[in-house]
Formats: C-alpha cells, structure tokens, sequence
C-alpha cells in the first residue's frame, strides 16, 4: 500500500479547511448566531445598559415580563416596576424585589443587576411569583399545623395534669371521663399524623391500601369513636341510611374508615351547629354509591376543580375554621387505589355533598342476604 506523502496531507488539510464550519470565520458566525437565538429564546428578561444606564439592548421577554412597549434608550432605573423595587442584596450582584397585581395574589419580580467594564450593566429580571407562593404555602403549612396539633395536645396536658395530682381521690367516673378525653385527644392527633404521613407517601409515589372484603357498617361504627366528639359539640346528628345489599364492599377497611373520618371532620366543622351530617349508601352497577352530604355554606363553582388539591381550602371557610387541605387530597388517592371515583356536588348556601363509589363484595353480599 502506498503511503502518503507530505504534499498528499497539506492537500488533505487545505481540503478541510475548506469545510464549513471548519475556519475561524465559519466558526465566529456560528457564535454569533447562537448566542442571538439564546438570546430571543430566554425566558428571563436580559436587558443591557450603557455608562448613563440607558438600555441599549432586551430580549423580547423583558418586554413581556416588565410589561413595556417600549425599552430601548429608556433609563432602566425609571421603569416602573425597577424604580418601587426593593433592595434584598447589594453585594457583587444587586438583587432587588418588586410586587405587582396579579389575580387574588400579588405577583414578585427579581431584579439582579450585574456590573460589566465600561460602567455597562447586565440585568436580569425574573417572574418568581411561583417559587414566592410555594414558600407562602409552606410558611402557612407549618403555622397551621402548629396550630391543629395545639389542641389536642393541650388536652392531653391538661388531663394527665389533673390525673398526676388528683388520681388518688377522683372518683370512678371522673377517671373514666379524664380517660374518655385523653383518648380522643390521642386520636386525633393519631389522625392528623396519620393524613401527614399520608400525604407524604402520595407525593413521594408509595402509597399503597389492601383491599378486601369490607363492612361499611364497621367502618363507620370504628369512625365514630374519632368523630362524635366534634359532632357532640355542636349539637349536629349523624344520619346513616345503607340500602340493602349495600354494607358490603371491596375495600382496605382501615383506609376507608380514614376516608369517612375525614369527610365527616369536614362536614362537622364547617356546617352550622345543630344540623344534620348525612351518610347514604346506594347500589349502583357493580358498585356501591356513598354520599356524604352536610348544609354548610357550600363552595364556588370557579373553586371546585381545585378542592382535590393539597393544601387547598374554599375562601369561604378559610377563615371560619382550621384545617390543613389535606382531607379531600388524601380521600381520592384512597378511593382511586380501591378502584372507585370520587366528586363534589356544591352551591352556595345549598350545602355540599361529596360522593365516592367502592366495588361491591358480590359473593359476600350473597352470602349475608342468604343467611
């Protein structure tokens, strides 16, 4: 095989040279397009100011972000929304803070200016109403949690204070009254931790039920022993009607006395005191049909497709009672993993009914309607 000599490779070169892309000039205007691209393309504002702080550069989303027609040989420092900014770091970087209307909440930008040579500045503006939401929210979280667990806790205190001193002399019945409180204070706190946790898992993609045959009737007399405390205190009835062949479902029994605790808290709390909470469960096809109705004062129709969510609760009832707005969240991933549906009927003024459907224990229905 002949081997090349040096002439052959200078040829070869000078060849690739002639490639596009391969020369320096190629190369420096692919840059330059690049770079133009990025710069139409970012979702951040970027703008860039001369020595006097005029602007003589911006890429279409400072225009969008900042809300103007018009940026170019304008004073950055007049815009609007820079000139009411407030200062949140003056370091190597400035980085400043500004609010604007936005729906029902006011909407943050961040504004990080950045010193170049030449006494030119490089500014980037941000939208960070988002992330400032997500740090409300969790802010928010953390204060009502602190305040869910404060009740319970603080009657657990108060009744082990007074069994610690007085155990020895009470009476019978003052014991078994102190006990009676102590336990519902221990299960409501074993509920709210339980909804916390649970909430968790749902997130984190392991949550999990075991489904068997079911009693409803089990599983609201279990639930009762959570709920009739608050039910009690408000003068409100509990009203169960079961249809025949309904009582028996597919369903994880611990899971779904879960599902009604929560919606029966709900209901209880936010509905008028001495008024009915009603329980109905009907036959529907291979399912059961569970409605859970109270007449509080009902939700928004522009609210409804959010009452899933977590962390979400009605304006109506936001300031009327506590809650974390995890009940309903927690409800459907239950009811979804048992392979049944759930859904919320509402009105203003006209109460709210939550209904959800289990699959039917045919076999042991039968079985039951036999004996």
């Amino acid at each position: 095989m002949k081997q090349p000599d040096a002439k052959d490779e200078t040829a070869s070169e000078a060849e690739r040279r002639r490639i596009p892309g391969r020369r320096a000039s190629d190369t420096a205007v692919f840059d330059q397009v690049a770079f133009e691209e990025a710069f139409v393309a970012l979702t951040d504002g970027i703008l860039l100011t001369d020595a006097a702080g005029r602007i003589t550069s911006a890429n279409p989303a400072a225009f969008r972000i900042l809300g103007e027609d018009a940026l170019l040989d304008g004073v950055f420092e007049d815009l609007l929304l820079v000139s009411g900014a407030t200062t949140v770091q003056d370091t190597d970087h400035l980085v400043r803070r500004a609010w604007f209307p936005r729906e029902e909440r006011m909407g943050v930008l961040e504004i990080v200016t950045t010193p170049l040579l030449g006494g030119r500045k490089l500014h980037t503006v941000r939208d960070v109403t988002a992330q400032a939401e997500l740090l409300r929210l969790k802010e928010e979280f953390l204060m009502e949690v602190a305040h869910e667990l404060r009740t319970p806790i603080a009657a657990l205190s108060a009744s082990l204070d007074l069994v610690f001193e007085d155990a020895l002399t009470m009476s019978r019945e003052e014991l078994q009254t102190l006990a009676g409180t102590l336990r519902r204070s221990a299960l409501r706190l074993e509920h709210l931790v339980e909804n916390l946790l649970d909430a968790g898992s749902i997130e984190a993609g392991t949550f999990q039920v075991r489904v068997l045959p079911t009693s409803l009737r089990q599983t609201l007399s279990d639930m009762l022993a959570l709920v009739q405390p608050m039910l009690d205190a408000k003068a409100q009835t509990l009203r169960i009607e079961l249809a025949t062949g309904a009582d028996h479902v597919l369903a994880d029994p611990r899971r779904t006395t879960q599902v009604f605790a929560n919606l029966i808290t709900n209901a209880s709390k936010y509905a008028p005191e001495g008024t009915p909470v009603t329980i109905r469960a009907v036959t529907a096809g291979g399912f059961v049909r569970v409605t859970v109705a109270d007449k509080g004062p009902g939700i928004p129709a522009d609210e409804q497709a959010r009452l899933f969510q977590r962390f979400f609760r009605s304006r109506n009832v936001r300031e009327q009672a506590g809650g974390l707005g995890l009940g309903l969240s927690i409800c459907r991933a239950i009811i979804h993993a048992q392979g049944g549906d759930i859904s919320i009927e509402s009105a203003p003024d006209r109460g709210t009914s939550v209904h959800f459907t289990l699959p039917k224990a045919r076999q042991l229905a039968e079985e039951a309607d036999i004996s």
